[in-house]
């Protein structure tokens, strides 16, 4: 077996403590449910774990640090995503102040899971965190190196959907009951509007990504 059977626990239990700890992903997700309601809410960290699966093979193969280190690139991919999501979060904000409904301003299943996506994919820090978090539990003399890595990011990625969906379906839970007031869904959904604005400025105001490598921590 590649990987230790201890070895994995140890991992899926770190994962599980990094994946409760508040964070833009998680504000976002609980943002979204209250305003919402849990569907938008499991597509957007569907989102993030699909972008998971994009960044694993990355990382698998290398390609996340040549990308990491190329700090032109990261910048048109992280402006280019931040940029998008100022505009979802604007558009939502401005939706409910100017046309407001009985039911609030939906989302399609489509978007939810794009913006979730584009917020993941896009954030430096990920690709990051994955760099100086996966290698820690990888052993070369256990078998192939970039197999260990596969394995270990689907699990981590797997462990942190359970997680955040766990959280969308108890936030759309606790939206669902404040939304029957049309002044609270009102208020909701422009938080939520902000939220998601305040993770596109936040992806946009990222340091350089070369000055983000592990081995200057």
């Amino acid at each position: 077996m590649l990987i230790d059977p201890l070895t994995l626990f140890a991992f899926s239990f770190a994962v599980l403590l990094l994946a409760l700890t508040p964070g833009p992903d998680l504000f976002l997700i609980v943002g979204r449910g209250l305003s919402q309601g849990r569907g938008a809410a499991i597509y957007t960290a569907l989102g993030f774990f699909l972008a998971g699966v994009v960044q694993v093979p990355l990382l698998a193969f290398g390609l996340a640090t040549l990308v990491a280190n190329n700090p032109i690139a990261f910048d048109l991919i992280r402006y280019a995503g931040g940029a998008y999501l100022i505009w979802r979060g604007l558009k939502m904000l401005f939706g409910s102040i100017y046309n407001p409904t009985d039911k609030g301003s939906a989302v399609s299943s489509g978007a939810a899971i794009r913006e979730g996506f584009i917020a993941s994919l896009v954030n430096p820090k990920s690709h990051v965190f994955m760099l100086a978090f996966l290698p820690q539990f990888v052993d070369p003399a256990a078998g192939s190196v970039w197999i260990q890595f596969l394995v270990l990011g689907l699990v981590m990625r797997a462990v942190a959907l359970a997680v955040e969906v766990s959280l969308a379906a108890f936030s759309g839970t606790i939206g669902m009951l404040l939304r029957r007031s049309r002044r609270a869904r009102a208020y909701l959904e422009r938080a939520a509007g902000l939220l998601i604005v305040a993770v596109g400025v936040r992806l946009m105001l990222l340091e350089n990504p070369a000055e983000l490598r592990p081995s200057q921590r």
